[in-house]
């Protein structure tokens, strides 16, 4: 290993000592015996391919080896060497930050126009933080300090934000985020890194543990020494933005999180509270409105939520960027790991007191949630429960009672991916509340009803519970039944027969009817699902009532 000197004006005067007094060394640990006085001359970083350099101080992100490049005195790095090396080693505490390291050291040996950037820059990313600016302005001020675009990405490589960025410099990054993506949601970052892309300096932002977003630099050439310096005050710049932004969202997750639990728990809050507080975090609940809940499930497991939290944020940050766009005044929450949202009317108007067409603009921003979450958090199915209209703001925590009841419904009939409105459900919340409570009862009840034909169809191979489905649906028509099962209306005649045979019911009677209708939705809702047996030719398959307003009992 030898260096590559990073510095043609030596400066004799710079003593082992001075370096020690860098505040961005504080906290580091010496290895070693260190002559203070030892004059540095020049710094370097670890390359295989450069010239040595005489009395210089060696950079390591790594954990240096033995033996060090001719002229080497003393060695910075973040990891301890295995063995000694010889030199004084200052090893860095755990989660320093890397960049500040490289920029103060930098300081000490820069002359002329290269000692200054690093400290100008760092200032005028203070004064964008100061004022509010976010990851725009820093971003801004990253491509005019540095002379080339820039973009801040996020730990799902999402821009956050970019300056200067041409459309051939979108169509690049775009291309590599693609790829990036296709090695899967858990592991983005890593294969964005390892892709060969001269065109692109890239720096994770982190401090110690996983990278939480990324910064791309467009530039052809490696970063000098003082680009280094200038992308370690950008990181540093981020990680601040990334801190207040976190507190900021916790704090307003914790209001709105505590408004929401008061009123799912059917505590006794008065309508001015709720409105008040609620127009604190932004939404006017004063009309009242109509609540959605949401889960992410894995459409290739069955039952199982996902948690990754890189996945939820990703999908919180597009929901709430579509709730604000098409309903501003929503109070809208990642609450008991669900999406949690309680929509009013857009604003005083035409919708006003109007449930019908609050409700149906709540089943469209639904449909438009389902659709960005199939596009932008793909390996995920979005589920979505929504209630009725609600119009006294007090009593809204019903209303995500519903909700939750619905999105509960609609997961135990394997409706995944899909939205389920409280209405739709029908007698199905009737007998899911009779389930929560005492299991038991509808356990005999589909016993006495639908197990038979469960059974017999498990043993014979037949599709008596199919064809009872397909009949109820249709009414009792035989002639739909059997154009729905691509079959003849004697041989349904037969299958009712045997039926009726079968459970002592006769499906010809309103009574016996209601009685196959609830058993076939309790064994839905206990998660039973009898053997499927497809004729030639494809019949259409038996499933619950799809999303809509109403449906047939």
């Amino acid at each position: 290993m030898t260096t590559a000197d990073v510095n043609r004006t030596p400066t004799p005067e710079v003593s082992l000592g001075d370096l020690l007094a860098v505040p961005a060394l504080s906290g580091a640990r010496l290895v070693g015996e260190p002559d203070e006085r030892r004059a540095i001359a020049a710094l370097a970083v670890a390359d295989d391919d450069a010239p040595a350099e005489a009395d210089s101080l060696l950079l390591s992100p790594a954990a240096p080896e033995a033996p060090l490049p001719d002229g080497c005195v003393a060695v910075v790095c973040r990891e301890a060497p295995r063995e000694p090396l010889g030199v004084p080693v200052v090893v860095l505490p755990p989660g320093a930050p890397w960049g500040p390291v490289v920029a103060e050291l930098a300081q000490r040996f820069a002359s002329g126009p290269t000692r200054e950037p690093a400290r100008e820059a760092r200032r005028a990313f203070r004064e964008s933080l100061l004022a509010d600016g976010g990851y725009a302005g820093l971003a801004d001020v990253a491509a005019r300090v540095m002379g080339a675009p820039v973009a801040i990405l996020d730990e799902y490589l999402d821009v956050l934000a970019a300056s200067e960025l041409d459309e051939r410099a979108q169509a690049r990054l775009d291309e590599a985020v693609t790829r990036a993506r296709g090695h899967g949601p858990a592991s983005i970052i890593g294969p964005f890194l390892e892709q060969e892309l001269s065109d692109l300096i890239r720096v994770p932002v982190a401090r110690g543990g996983r990278p939480d977003g990324l910064l791309v630099v467009f530039s052809t050439a490696p970063p000098s020494l003082a680009q280094r310096g200038l992308i370690g005050e950008l990181v540093e710049a981020v990680l601040l933005e990334q801190a207040r932004q976190r507190v900021r969202t916790e704090t307003e997750s914790q209001m709105r999180g505590d408004l929401l639990e008061e009123l799912s728990a059917g505590e006794a809050v008065g309508r001015e509270s709720v409105v008040r507080r609620a127009r604190h975090l932004g939404a006017d609940l004063a009309p009242g409105g109509v609540a959605l809940f949401g889960m992410l499930f894995d459409p290739h497991d069955e039952g199982r939520v996902i948690t990754d939290e890189r996945l939820v944020r990703r999908f919180l940050r597009q929901a709430r960027g579509a709730i604000e766009l098409h309903w501003p005044s929503a109070l809208i929450d990642w609450w008991q790991d669900g999406l949690a949202a309680v929509l009013s009317p857009v604003a005083p108007g035409p919708l006003e007191g109007d449930e019908d067409g609050v409700a149906d603009q709540a089943v469209t921003l639904g449909q438009r949630l389902l659709a960005a979450t199939r596009e932008t958090v793909p390996g995920t199915a979005l589920t979505i429960g929504i209630s009725r209209y609600t119009r006294e703001p007090e009593r809204l925590g019903v209303a995500l009672e519903e909700a939750r009841l619905a999105l509960s419904i609609g997961a135990r009939l394997g409706r995944v991916g899909e939205l389920i409105t409280f209405e739709e459900t029908g007698t199905y919340k009737l007998l899911f509340r009779l389930y929560a409570d005492r299991p038991q009862e509808l356990q005999e009840f589909y016993a006495s009803t639908l197990a038979p034909l469960v059974e017999y169809d498990t043993a014979s191979q037949t599709e008596l519970v199919r064809t009872l489905s397909t009949y109820l649906a249709n009414d009792g028509s035989l002639a739909e039944t059997a154009s729905d099962l691509y079959t003849h209306r004697h041989t349904v005649r037969y299958r009712l027969d045997r039926i009726s045979e079968l459970v002592g019911l006769d499906v010809g009677r309103t009574d016996d009817r209601e009685k196959l209708t609830l058993g076939l939705k309790s064994m839905r809702l206990m998660g039973i699902r009898p053997p499927s047996v497809v004729p030639p030719g494809g019949a259409k398959a038996d499933k619950a009532p799809q999303a809509g307003r109403t449906s047939k009992p």
